[in-house]
């Protein structure tokens, strides 16, 4: 039992230790078109934020920084996000030179809008490297849509692949695959995400008599109503991640957030009463639709259309699931071994929900904030 009862505290852990900023992961917007000769045409999107942090951009100190301030930090802002970007064309390497500095919005933040000119002294493949803030945060990654003569070009770049090739061809696998990849990151840094996964599968190992917790017979019994949640959940996800990266249904990033904490909130409480257990299949699926839309905001930036935008959201939405399913794979034999316990359904629940709820409520004060 003491083995048993360590096991479980590590899962209560694990959702003590998430911070208010669930997700405390930062993008930058990269475009690139190297159709005009030798030339190549760049401009690369930074949120305002993370220059300030670098580069202390409020020179006031009021809190508030302003275009004036920029713009006095316009070459020193250059020159910094310039020496993280290196070009190269045909195995020689490119002259990167400023042109022009803008604002710009991504996901309701704001972002400084950098247009550079490569000029390269002959045509070729395009090699590029763009590791801005790479050396200091590892969530850090910069979103790539490049076109060259060779075609389309839709990637991610971030601190363990800082650096991009350009292929012979566009390829649809190389896209899903990256989006695969992206899609696991993100539910894995996303710990809101993962505390309501969590607080689905707390009950998944027990069934409810009413005013009572009892064990289930057995993995048949559990896996059953495991498959109805995470299904429910899947489906409604899925379908809002789609409506959403395809612009059918738009909804603004804070509204979604603030109702993501609600629901890690709502599904904590819950799970503190046994009567309320005929919920969670409606609760799933209700907040499934809503957290599609918080996996939307990974994506709805990218700007990728066309035949590009099948394998970024496929790839993306194949990540999620893989990603949920390493979480139960995770969790769910410890929570089936100790599921005849009375430490489990009367103390380590309540706890673990409990917990859960409160993060949630810190979270939802922050984003109400």
């Amino acid at each position: 039992m003491n083995v048993l009862r360590s096991a479980l505290l590590i899962l209560l852990a694990f959702l003590v230790a998430p911070r208010v900023d669930a997700h405390a992961t930062s993008s930058s917007y990269f475009i690139a078109d190297a159709t005009h000769g030798t030339e190549v045409r760049i401009t690369w999107d930074v949120p305002v934020a993370d220059l300030h942090w670098a580069l202390g951009l409020d020179s006031s100190g009021d809190g508030t920084i302003t275009w004036s301030e920029i713009d006095a930090r316009r070459d020193v802002i250059a020159t910094f996000v310039a020496s993280h970007l290196s070009l190269a064309r045909g195995g020689s390497a490119c002259e990167v030179v400023f042109d022009d500095l803008q604002l710009a919005t991504h996901a309701e933040l704001p972002h400084l809008s950098l247009a550079f000119a490569g000029h390269c002294q002959k045509p070729g493949a395009l090699t590029l490297s763009a590791n801005l803030f790479f050396d200091t945060d590892p969530t850090q990654r910069t979103l790539v849509d490049l076109t060259t003569t060779g075609g389309q070009f839709t990637s991610v770049l971030s601190p363990s692949a800082p650096q991009w090739s350009e292929p012979p061809a566009p390829s649809v696998f190389a896209t899903f695959a990256t989006f695969v990849g992206q899609g696991l990151w993100h539910v894995w840094i996303g710990y809101d995400h993962l505390a309501f996964l969590v607080l689905l599968l707390l009950p998944s190992v027990l069934r409810s008599t009413g005013k009572d917790w009892q064990a289930t017979h057995g993995m048949r019994e559990t896996a059953g109503d495991l498959l109805r949640i995470i299904t429910a959940f899947t489906v409604a996800h899925s379908i809002t991640l789609a409506l959403a990266t395809t612009g059918v249904v738009h909804v603004p990033v804070r509204p979604i957030e603030i109702a993501i904490a609600a629901s890690i909130v709502i599904a904590g409480l819950l799970n503190l009463f046994p009567r309320a257990a005929s919920a969670r299949l409606a609760l799933a699926f209700f907040f499934g639709l809503i957290h599609g839309f918080g996996f939307a905001n990974a994506l709805a930036e990218l700007g990728a259309g066309g035949m590009r935008l099948v394998p970024t959201l496929a790839g993306f939405n194949v990540g999620v699931e893989l990603a949920q399913l390493s979480l139960v794979a995770l969790v769910l034999p410890l929570l089936f071994r100790a599921r005849h316990s009375v430490f489990y359904a009367w103390r380590f629940m309540p706890a673990t929900s409990l917990v859960a709820a409160m993060a949630g409520a810190a979270w939802l004060v922050a984003r109400t904030g």
